[in-house]
C-alpha cells in the first residue's frame, strides 16, 4: 500500500487569481485556494500545519510567488511532498508558445509582462529535495499555441511532458480549455469542485489513501457525466498518496463546528452553526446549535454557583428540537494547566461538558467559561459525513473556543463566510 508523505516534512502554495485588471473575474477561486487548503489541512484527511500552507490570493508580483515557490521546495523533505496549485487565466506568449498564469495585472496582449510563466514553477519543483512533488493547474487558455508546437498537441501538453521529465506528477484541468469553467451558482469551478469532492468524500470501493491516479479518474468520470472538459494526468514514477480515503479512513468531527450553508431552508439547520459533541460513523452524530440564544429567563432550577461561570450572554441557548424539554447540555472551557473536574467529559482541546449534578463552588479557580444548551440535533449513521460532503454543510476550522462567543448571533455570518471564502 502506498503511504502518505510525511505532512510535517512537507510544504504546499496554493496561488489564485480571483480579480483580474484586463480579464474576467472568476470568484470562485477565491473559495478554490480555501477549499483546498482546508483538505490539506484537515488531521483526518492529511494534517499539513497551516504554516507549511502557503495561500496567496491574487497576488500582482510573479517575483513574490517565485519566491514562495523557491523557499517550499528548499523547505520540503525528501520524506515530505511539495504541492503547488494554480487556479486563474492561463495564457499562451504569443512569441514563442510557452504557457504563462495570469496574475491581478496580466495584459492577454503581453502576458509574459507581468504574468507568472509556468517555467518558474518548474524550475523551483524540479529544484526540490522532495521525491513527492504534485503540479495542480486549473486554468485555461486566452488563445491558442504558437504554430511551432507539435501539431495536434496543445500547450498544456506540452508542459506535461516537460514536467514529466523532472519526475513531477503534473494534473491538469484540461488540456484545450479557452474560458474558465466556473459554472454560474456553484461555489467551485469546475475542476477544482469535483476534485474537492472526491478528497473530501472518499470513494468508499477505494483503499486508503487516495492516490493521485485514482482521484484523476473518479474526477473524469464526473466531469464526463456533467459534459466538461476533461483533466488530463502525467505521473512520473511510483502512484502518488494524496489523502486519507474519508469513506473509509475514520474522522473525527467531535469538537468541530459546522455551518449550514445560505441554501439549507430546514428549520433546524437554516443559519445553524453547530458544535459535534458526538461522532460514531455508523452510530450518527449530535451537536448543539451555539448561535441561537433565547431571550427567556434562565430556569429557576439553575443554582446561584452554576449561574455566576455563564458566559455572556448568560442565557439559555436553543441547542435543538431534540430532548428540549428533557434537561440541559452544559458546555464549558477549562482555564490553562488545571486538571480536569469530576464529571467532565472532554470534547475538543479544553472544551468540555460537565455534568449539572456536580457541585459548582469549587469549579470557579477551573472553569473559563460555560453555556447552557436545552435540546440538540442529530444525524443518523453517514448522514452527517453525506451532509458535509453534499455541500449542506461547511466544515469551519475555526478554534473551538468560538463556541463559547460572546457575540452568538453573528457566529453564522462570521463562519460562513470563512467556510465559504468569502
Amino acid at each position: 500500500m502506498v503511504e502518505l508523505a510525511d505532512p510535517r516534512a512537507s510544504r504546499a502554495v496554493l496561488v489564485g487569481g480571483a480579480r483580474y485588471a484586463t480579464l474576467p473575474e472568476v470568484p470562485a477561486i477565491t473559495r478554490n485556494l480555501n477549499g483546498l487548503a482546508g483538505v490539506l489541512q484537515d488531521p483526518d484527511l492529511w494534517g499539513l500545519a497551516p504554516e507549511h500552507c502557503t495561500v496567496l490570493h491574487d497576488p500582482d508580483d510573479a517575483r513574490e510567488v517565485s519566491r514562495e515557490l523557491r523557499r517550499a521546495a528548499e523547505e520540503t523533505a525528501p520524506e515530505g511532498m511539495l504541492v503547488v496549485y494554480f487556479a486563474g487565466h492561463g495564457l499562451v506568449d504569443p512569441v514563442d508558445g510557452s504557457l504563462v498564469l495570469g496574475l491581478r495585472d496580466t495584459d492577454p496582449a503581453v502576458p509574459y509582462e507581468a504574468g507568472l510563466p509556468f517555467e518558474h514553477i518548474r524550475r523551483a519543483v524540479a529544484g526540490s529535495r522532495a521525491r513527492r512533488r504534485l503540479v495542480i493547474l486549473d486554468c485555461c487558455y486566452a488563445g491558442r499555441a504558437a504554430g511551432h508546437l507539435a501539431a495536434g498537441e496543445s500547450g498544456t501538453q506540452a508542459v506535461a511532458d516537460q514536467a514529466g521529465s523532472d519526475d513531477t506528477c503534473l494534473l491538469v484541468s484540461a488540456p484545450r480549455n479557452r474560458t474558465a469553467q466556473a459554472p454560474p451558482g456553484e461555489p467551485y469551478t469546475a475542476f477544482t469542485g469535483e476534485l474537492l469532492r472526491v478528497l473530501r468524500g472518499g470513494l468508499p470501493d477505494r483503499p486508503t489513501p487516495l492516490d493521485v491516479r485514482t482521484v484523476w479518474r473518479e474526477v473524469t468520470l464526473r466531469l464526463r457525466e456533467r459534459g466538461f472538459e476533461l483533466p488530463e494526468l502525467r505521473s512520473a514514477g511510483d502512484e502518488l498518496a494524496l489523502v486519507h480515503n474519508a469513506a473509509r479512513h475514520h474522522r473525527d468531527l467531535v469538537g468541530r463546528i459546522v455551518v449550514a450553508t445560505a441554501a439549507v431552508e430546514d428549520r433546524d439547520l437554516r443559519q445553524a452553526a453547530v458544535l459535534i459533541l458526538r461522532h460514531d460513523r455508523a452510530k450518527g452524530a449530535v451537536g448543539v446549535r451555539i448561535n441561537r440564544p433565547t431571550v427567556d429567563p434562565l430556569p429557576a432550577d439553575i443554582p446561584q454557583g452554576w449561574r455566576r461561570l455563564l458566559t455572556t450572554p448568560a442565557v439559555l441557548f436553543d441547542a435543538g428540537p431534540l430532548s428540549r424539554y428533557e434537561g440541559f447540555i452544559a458546555l464549558a472551557r477549562l482555564r490553562p494547566d488545571v486538571e480536569p473536574p469530576l464529571r467532565w467529559s472532554p470534547v475538543r482541546d479544553r472544551l468540555g461538558v460537565i455534568a449539572l449534578s456536580a457541585d459548582p463552588q469549587p469549579l470557579a479557580p477551573v472553569i473559563a467559561g460555560m453555556r447552557l444548551f436545552s435540546g440538540y440535533i442529530g444525524w443518523g449513521p453517514d448522514q452527517l459525513e453525506a451532509d458535509i460532503d453534499g455541500g449542506l454543510l461547511l466544515l469551519s476550522d475555526v478554534d473551538v473556543r468560538e463556541a463559547l462567543s460572546s457575540r452568538p448571533r453573528d457566529l453564522w455570518t462570521t463562519l460562513h463566510a470563512r467556510a465559504a471564502g468569502e
